[in-house]
């Protein structure tokens, strides 16, 4: 069993002011290479950020971002459904309240796709974002999958130049040098929030960060293959 985050970068335009605006192309050229047991998340994208930015965690913002994060996952499991996919929506608010990761196990076993997203979950008493990127890592601490994968709009970058590899040796380098979100919409942390996840995750199995728009990543990771920048199980 896998795990892949379908970065808000990848199926929403996330750029500064956008609103909404779901890239379903995109969610059909993700929907095309899923295949074998895996477990998806996807970010919130244009559909979650801006109201938080705008409404904080005030009970309006509250309501209104969650509605926006179901609404975008309809559209992305509604993809998976029409390319022939069995795809099971999870919504974090409701599912971590009371969380049961064997009923994820369950659904896996008998062929579905679970499908967790970006959300905000209630927590002692207050509100938080719980972003896809720590979901999957709850996740990957949970069921300790074999691998896990990150599709976004670009793998990690560093002075320009895509990294091949992180490891014991030079990921506090890499983390000290790594961008934020640049001019994107973002509220939990950009490439970098994503990379403080994805190296605790290494800790459990490899992680694999890698351009989800490139031709036949998302298959060549869910085969085994490398993609993108690997993140070698680090102790």
């Amino acid at each position: 069993m896998k795990i892949l985050k379908i970065g808000g970068s990848l199926i929403t335009d996330k750029s500064e002011g956008a609103f909404e605006i779901a890239k379903t192309d995109i969610m059909d050229m993700v929907s095309r290479q899923i295949r074998g047991e895996v477990i998806l998340v996807h970010g919130a994208g244009s559909f979650g950020h801006p109201h938080v930015k705008k409404f904080g965690l005030s009970p309006e913002g509250v309501s209104r971002t969650h509605s926006a994060c179901l609404r975008l996952n309809s559209i992305f499991c509604n993809s998976l459904i029409e390319h022939g996919l069995n795809p099971i929506p999870l919504h974090p608010m409701e599912f971590f309240n009371n969380p049961d990761f064997e009923f994820i196990k369950e659904l896996v076993s008998m062929g579905f796709i679970p499908v967790l997203h970006g959300d905000v979950v209630l927590e002692g008493g207050k509100f938080r974002v719980m972003s896809g990127d720590e979901i999957v890592r709850v996740l990957a601490e949970e069921l300790g999958p074999e691998a896990v994968g990150f599709a976004s709009d670009l793998p990690v970058i560093v002075d320009g130049k895509p990294v091949e590899e992180i490891n014991s040796n030079n990921f506090t380098e890499i983390l000290k040098r790594i961008g934020d979100a640049g001019n994107k919409e973002d509220v939990t942390g950009g490439m970098k929030g994503k990379l403080e996840e994805a190296i605790r995750i290494a800790r459990i199995c490899d992680v694999f960060i890698f351009n989800g728009l490139e031709n036949g990543a998302v298959e060549k990771f869910l085969e085994g293959r490398h993609v993108g920048t690997r993140l070698a199980k680090i102790i």
